[in-house]
C-alpha cells in the first residue's frame, strides 16, 4: 500500500498540511506516516494522529526513508537527504524561485506544486492559494486593527462618537475580498481597488466602494489572477491611490502576479502623505511587496505610519489554515491516485507536475529557467 509521509514544518511556520481528519480520509488508500510533533504548532497532538490511524516517526530522515509520497507546506532543502524514487507534494512557489527545481532533479523523483493548481470548478477543492488567501486577508485586518490608533467600528459613548475607520484594500482577489468582508463586519468604511474591472461586482456586494482606473489590461486567460500592467497605467493608479491613501486609516495590499515581482502600488511619497498613526499591511511582502517601504517580516515606521510586511501571516491562524490545507491536500491526493495513469493528459495533474522521474517538465517553469530568473 502507498506510504504517505508528512514532514514537520520549521518551528516558525506552525502549520501542518495534513490534520488527523485528513489521515482518516486517506484510510484504506494509504498508510500515513507523520513526523513527531508535525501538528503541534497548529494544535494537533501526536495522540490525535495516532488515534486517527497514523504512524509516528521521530526524524525527517526516517520519514523520508519510509515514504513513497512526501507532503510539506513549502520547499525544503533536501539535497543532503536520500530522496530518490519519491514523489513530493507541496506549495513550492517555483514561479517565484524556479532555481529550487534543481534540488529535485534526481533519479525517480516527481514533484507536484499545488500553487500551480488551475482556477477551475473541477480543481476548486484543491485550491490551496484560495485557502491561504482567505486566512491571509482575514488576519491582515485583525493585525491592522491591533496596530491602528483608531477603533474600527463607529462607537458612541458618553465622551462622544468615534467615526468608523477608513480602510483601503488593494487587490480584490481571494485575500482582498476576505479583507473587505472582515473589515466591513468590524464596522469599517471600505474602499477597494483591483486592475480587474470584473471585480467591481464582488467588491460592491460586500458593501465596499470600488475604485476604478481606466486602461487596465484584463487577461481572461490569467485564471483569475492579476495580469502584468504597463508602467503608464500603474502610474495613473498611483496618482489615484495617493489621494485615497491620504484619507485612509488602514491600507491593506494584496496584489500579486504569478512569477513576477509584486506590483508597486504604495510609493514612499504616498506613505509620507498618509495621516500619522495610519497602518499599512502588505501581504505581498514575500514577492517584493506592494509598498516601497515594506521589509519582509519587519515593522517599519516612517512619518508615523506603520508598515507591516508579514510573509507567513497565514501561520498566525495555524489551526484554521491547516484545516483548510488538509482538505485541499487530501482532495488532490485522492484525485492523483484516481487519475495518475493519465498524468500527462489530465488538466490538473499536468498543470501541477514540475518534475517527473528526475526531469524538469513544466513549461511555465522551464520558460522562467530559460530566462535565468
Amino acid at each position: 500500500m502507498l506510504r504517505i509521509g508528512v514532514l514537520k514544518e520549521p518551528t516558525d511556520h506552525k502549520l501542518t498540511v495534513l490534520t488527523p481528519s485528513g489521515v482518516e480520509r486517506l484510510k484504506g488508500r494509504a498508510v500515513v506516516l507523520v513526523q513527531r510533533d508535525a501538528g503541534r504548532g497548529a494544535g494537533f497532538t501526536n495522540k490525535a494522529y495516532e488515534e486517527a490511524g497514523a504512524e509516528l516517526v521521530d526524524s525527517e530522515e526516517a520519514l523520508l526513508g519510509g515514504s513513497d509520497l512526501v507532503l510539506s507546506y513549502g520547499h525544503r532543502d533536501l539535497r543532503n537527504r536520500k530522496i530518490e524514487g519519491k514523489t513530493f507534494i507541496g506549495i513550492f512557489n517555483f514561479l517565484w524561485e524556479p532555481g529550487h527545481v534543481d534540488h529535485y532533479l534526481r533519479s525517480g523523483v516527481s514533484v507536484h506544486s499545488l500553487d500551480l493548481i488551475p482556477r477551475s470548478t473541477l480543481a476548486q477543492s484543491m485550491d490551496v492559494l484560495s485557502s491561504v488567501g482567505s486566512i491571509s486577508g482575514y488576519q491582515a485586518v485583525l493585525l491592522a486593527a491591533e496596530r491602528s490608533l483608531a477603533t474600527v467600528p463607529m462607537i458612541t459613548s458618553a465622551g462622544g462618537t468615534l467615526r468608523p475607520a477608513k480602510f483601503l484594500v488593494m487587490g480584490a482577489g481571494v485575500a482582498g475580498l476576505q479583507a473587505i468582508a472582515t473589515a466591513r463586519r468590524l464596522g469599517a468604511v471600505v474602499k477597494a481597488y483591483d486592475v480587474r474591472t470584473a471585480s467591481r461586482e464582488e467588491v460592491e456586494s460586500l458593501g465596499a466602494t470600488f475604485i476604478e482606473v481606466e486602461g487596465a489590461v484584463d487577461d481572461k486567460s490569467a485564471g483569475g489572477y492579476a495580469t502584468q500592467q504597463t508602467e503608464e497605467f500603474l502610474e495613473r493608479v498611483r496618482q489615484r491611490i495617493h489621494e485615497e491613501a491620504a484619507a485612509a486609516d488602514v491600507v491593506i495590499t494584496t496584489a500579486r502576479v504569478p512569477g513576477k515581482r509584486a506590483p508597486l502600488l504604495i510609493t514612499e511619497d504616498m506613505v509620507m502623505g498618509m495621516k500619522p498613526g495610519a497602518v499599512v499591511v502588505d501581504i505581498a511582502a514575500a514577492t517584493g511587496g506592494n509598498c516601497a517601504l515594506t521589509e519582509p517580516d519587519q515593522t517599519v515606521v516612517r512619518n508615523e505610519v506603520t508598515i507591516l510586511g508579514p510573509t507567513r501571516i497565514e501561520s498566525s491562524c495555524a489551526y484554521s489554515t491547516s484545516f483548510l490545507l488538509s482538505n485541499n491536500y487530501t482532495s488532490f491526493i485522492t484525485y492523483l491516485l484516481d487519475h495518475q495513469e493519465k498524468l500527462s493528459e489530465d488538466p490538473i495533474l499536468s498543470a501541477t507536475l514540475v518534475v517527473q522521474d528526475g526531469h524538469s517538465v513544466n513549461q511555465r517553469i522551464l520558460a522562467l529557467q530559460g530566462t535565468g530568473k
